[in-house]
C-alpha cells in the first residue's frame, strides 16, 4: 500500500472512533441521567416514608413501603452498573482515538519526511544538470591553456 492510502484509511478510522466517541458519551450522559433521576426517586420515596410512618401505619402497608423502596434499590444498583459499564466504554473510545490520532500523527511524520527526501533528490538531480550544462557550455571546454 502507498502511505497516502495508509494515511487516508487511517483519517477514516479516526473519524470512526471520534463517531464511536460521541455515541459513548451519549450513552454515558443517558445513564447518568437516569441515575440520578432515581436518586430523586428513591429520596422522595424515603421522605413519603417516613411521614407516613411518623403518622402510623399497618403492618401490610409497611410490607408495602418495604417492598417498593427495595424494587427501587435494586433499580437503582442495575442502573449504577449500567453507567458503569457505559463509563468504561467511554474511556475505551478515548483511549483508541488517542492511539488512532497518534498512528496518524506518526505517519504523518513519515509522509512529510519521505516528501523531504524526495525534495532533496530533486535538488540533486537539478544541480547535476546544471552542473552538466555549465560544463558544457563553458569557455575553458576543449581549449588548452597557452601558458
Amino acid at each position: 500500500m502507498k502511505l497516502d492510502a495508509i494515511r487516508r484509511y487511517r483519517a477514516q478510522v479516526e473519524d470512526v472512533l471520534r463517531m464511536d466517541l460521541l455515541r459513548a458519551r451519549q450513552n454515558l450522559q443517558d445513564a447518568e441521567t437516569a441515575c440520578h433521576a432515581l436518586d430523586a426517586q428513591m429520596r422522595e420515596t424515603v421522605e413519603r416514608y417516613c411521614v407516613k410512618a411518623s403518622a402510623g401505619m399497618a403492618l401490610e402497608e409497611f410490607f408495602e413501603w418495604q417492598a417498593t423502596y427495595d424494587a427501587e434499590a435494586a433499580m437503582h444498583t442495575q442502573a449504577r452498573l449500567v453507567e458503569e459499564r457505559f463509563r468504561n466504554e467511554w474511556h475505551q473510545k478515548q483511549n483508541d482515538l488517542r492511539d488512532a490520532m497518534q498512528e496518524r500523527r506518526t505517519l504523518d511524520r513519515l509522509a512529510e519526511r519521505v516528501r523531504l527526501q524526495q525534495r532533496v533528490a530533486q535538488h540533486r538531480v537539478e544541480q547535476m544538470q546544471m552542473d552538466e550544462a555549465a560544463r558544457r557550455t563553458s569557455p575553458m571546454r576543449g581549449s588548452h591553456n597557452p601558458l
